[in-house]
């Protein structure tokens, strides 16, 4: 017990020494020898990435870009063409049905109808990404102006089916503020379903692919 008093004794008087020497400059100071912990803490996702939690892209598919010549001009815009090329007849078909579905929602609004047609129109902007995976945003976003095209494509008909211009209803410049409108509202709609379509398709075949490692 004695001989653990004088060792301690002996290591603070050692301490003061060292102390002593710093100050005057004959010592450089130590480092601390317990070092904080600076590993980094994990990133806490936020609420969109609890909700949708990283899914990775779908496996075993071919490059969606195969046969794309990239040398050129304008390549962005040539690659998106060359996309919706090739998924033409998904985002055509998907665009038909998103307009049976807001021709009942506008029509039927607050009838079962009604909400059949908007789940119909939500529903095809979905499945316009879950198919369209090459660039689900893109062939979501494609889906809405087919909609939005062939919806003013009818209503323009029926307006000159019964002899009547743009005047005799809202007025020109009141005709194109609702179509740009009514643009924007289809196309976001699209872009957002084929996101969350793309999303899920991912997100079902990463635990898909969980759930068979985990039976074997």
């Amino acid at each position: 017990m004695s001989n653990r008093a004088h060792d301690d004794r002996a290591s603070r008087a050692e301490a003061r020494r060292r102390a002593r020497l710093v100050a005057r400059g004959e010592l450089p100071p130590e480092e601390p020898t317990d070092a904080p912990d600076t590993a980094p803490e994990p990133k806490r996702g936020g609420l969109l990435q609890s909700l949708f939690p990283p899914a990775p892209p779908l496996p075993g598919r071919p490059d969606p870009l195969a046969g794309f010549d990239p040398a050129g001009p304008m390549r962005p815009i040539r690659e998106r063409l060359f996309l919706l090329r090739r998924t033409a007849l998904v985002w055509i078909l998907a665009g038909i049905g998103a307009l049976i579905g807001y021709i009942a929602y506008r029509f039927y609004a607050g009838e079962i109808f009604g909400v059949l047609g908007m789940f119909l129109m939500f529903g095809a902007y979905i499945a316009a990404g879950w198919f369209g995976w090459q660039r689900p945003t893109l062939v979501g976003a494609a889906t809405g102006f087919v909609t939005f095209l062939i919806y003013l494509i009818m209503v323009v008909w029926r307006f000159a089916s019964q002899g009547a211009g743009a005047d005799e209803f809202l007025g020109p410049g009141a005709m194109i503020a609702n179509g740009v409108v009514e643009l924007l509202y289809h196309v976001g709609l699209g872009f957002i379903g084929g996101w969350y379509g793309g999303y899920l398709r991912r997100r079902q075949t990463q635990i898909s692919g969980q759930a068979r490692r985990a039976r074997r």
